[in-house]
């Protein structure tokens, strides 16, 4: 595809870019209808924190309840009830929520790389290959016959069948290795915590090669994340670059260049609205963060200098500015209010406050608390 030129070229402002990919990942626009659709367009949610995650395809929906300003977290819990997403480990060594039949593409994608960057931290806790595989054929049939195990009891099994010390971390190695290896998954859960299950039994059948998860999983992420660049997509992912290179023939993807960046996109870039702020308060590993590794520069606000960034955040989800990051939040549910303590990178307009109170009170509706307590901490 020829490389566009002028508004969509290489005049295009990080800014720009950012509320691009904000309408891409539908956080911005038209919603979808339910959170499995935006499951559906995103692939995978970076979940390792369970709770604040079920925000990433919320804010992408429209609200199922009066007063909400988008789907209420009961409509996330409801798809993990019925298995028709799954919390696993896939696409990078840490948790993603994945519809469920598209685990199988991304396990055929990339798990053996995953598996090569675990496997160092495998043996440093004195897994060898024997120990887990015995691990993950033991695990195979304690969760055979729709039996769901919590970690506790995949640990008790696991000792029973002679696996020397499954806990702590060792166990979680156990567990991600069986993942990995398309043994287990997650199950329905109990009592509020996570289950595994039997993979075969939970994931619909259906093999495919790895080429060919390849580009599903490029096409997916470039319409849904774009504009992006080409080691966006494999650190993301986990993926060579000769690899990811490939898959992109024939997609038909948009191409543009910024800089000296080539990125690619799905969607065409969204007609300029209005110039009011726009503020969100998402959960700290959503998409708008972990999907651009390579393009980060752009994640973070342009107005500010890099250094004003502490690298370890107070709070650990982000107040995003225009769809770029301005500062963290943290939310703590009392009877009646929801307390939100903020922090901001810098000083706010009178229009950036007003937006950020609209944002922090679409979150108190989400928490469904009559009131909230907005902490404005003052930048140093």
């Amino acid at each position: 595809m020829a490389t566009p030129t002028g508004r969509a070229g290489t005049d295009l402002e990080p800014g720009a870019i950012a509320a691009w990919r904000a309408h891409s990942q539908r956080l911005w626009g038209e919603r979808f209808a339910t959170p499995m659709e935006a499951f559906a367009h995103l692939g995978a949610v970076q979940s390792q924190e369970y709770q604040p995650s079920k925000l990433t395809p919320a804010m992408r929906t429209v609200p199922d309840a009066e007063g909400l300003a988008y789907a209420g977290p009961a409509a996330v819990d409801a798809l993990i009830d019925q298995g028709a997403v799954v919390r696993t480990h896939v696409l990078r060594p840490t948790w993603h929520t994945v519809p469920v039949g598209d685990l199988r593409m991304m396990l055929a994608a990339s798990a053996d790389r995953v598996q090569q960057l675990v496997g160092n931290n495998g043996r440093g806790f004195g897994l060898d290959a024997a120990t887990l595989e015995r691990g993950a054929e033991t695990l195979a049939a304690a969760t055979s016959g729709g039996r769901h195990l919590l970690r506790e009891e995949a640990a008790e099994v696991l000792a029973g069948a002679g696996v020397p010390d499954p806990s702590g971390q060792r166990l979680g190695h156990l567990l991600g290795y069986a993942e990995l290896e398309s043994v287990i998954c997650s199950g329905a859960p109990k009592d509020g915590k996570q289950t595994y299950a039997n993979f075969d039994e939970r994931v619909p059948a259906g093999p495919i090669a790895k080429d060919e998860a390849i580009r599903a999983l490029a096409l997916r992420f470039f319409t849904s994340r774009g504009p992006a660049t080409l080691k966006d997509f494999t650190r993301w992912a986990t993926l060579k670059v000769a690899d990811a290179k490939l898959a992109l023939d024939g997609l038909g993807l948009g191409e543009i260049r910024v800089g000296d960046r080539t990125l690619y996109y799905g969607i065409e870039r969204p007609e300029t609205g209005d110039s009011v702020p726009v503020v969100d308060f998402v959960q700290g590993f959503d998409e708008m963060l972990c999907s651009y590794t390579d393009s980060k520069d752009w994640v973070l606000h342009h107005s500010v200098p890099r250094t004003r960034f502490p690298d370890r955040p107070r709070f650990n989800s982000a107040i995003l500015l225009d769809g770029q990051v301005i500062g963290n939040w943290k939310a703590t549910p009392k009877r009646d209010v929801l307390v939100i303590e903020t922090w901001r990178a810098r000083g706010f307009t009178a229009a950036e406050i007003a937006a950020l109170r609209r944002g922090a009170d679409r979150l108190r509706a989400w928490f469904d608390k009559p009131e909230m307590e907005l902490v404005l901490d003052q930048p140093e």
